[in-house]
């Protein structure tokens, strides 16, 4: 049984859901558990399924590392459920129900604000650095060996 079932839901399913997934590129993606079972066992990994759906093929290897990853699932739920952990994230949650978010407006007039002072940051720099080095030329003379 969950600690606050209902409390922090949405906090709870996020942060699940991230690491979960997260675990699960590792354990899959190239270089992953995966692939190094599949490296160290060399001649005894057996296949079972060739083609696969998603994984590619369905071997030892592979088997050893969706157990993996679902046993890592497991022990997400039970770490994410112990009270300090969830007191912590629906606190997070609340707090972010408080927040006063920008309208789509203000966030267009934002983007033009940066983009514009990029913009002149950029042409000044631009200029200050054409002087410079045309200072630097003329003190050191053109060329020199």
């Amino acid at each position: 049984m969950s600690y606050r079932k209902d409390d922090g839901r949405y906090a709870r399913m996020l942060a699940f859901w991230a690491l979960f997934l997260l675990f699960g590129y590792g354990c899959f993606h190239g270089d992953g558990l995966a692939d190094r079972l599949n490296f160290w066992m060399e001649d005894s990994n057996t296949t079972y399924v060739d083609p696969f759906p998603i994984l590619g093929t369905l071997k030892t290897s592979t088997v050893v590392a969706l157990v993996v990853w679902l046993l890592t699932g497991l022990v997400l739920k039970v770490i994410l459920n112990k009270p300090r952990v969830a007191d912590t994230l629906i606190d997070t949650e609340a707090e972010m129900e408080k927040v006063t978010w920008p309208s789509w407006n203000e966030t267009w007039h934002g983007t033009l604000a940066v983009a514009a002072m990029v913009a002149v940051l950029f042409a000044f720099l631009f200029v200050a650095d054409l002087g410079l080095v045309k200072v630097m030329s003329m003190l050191m003379g053109r060329g020199g060996a």
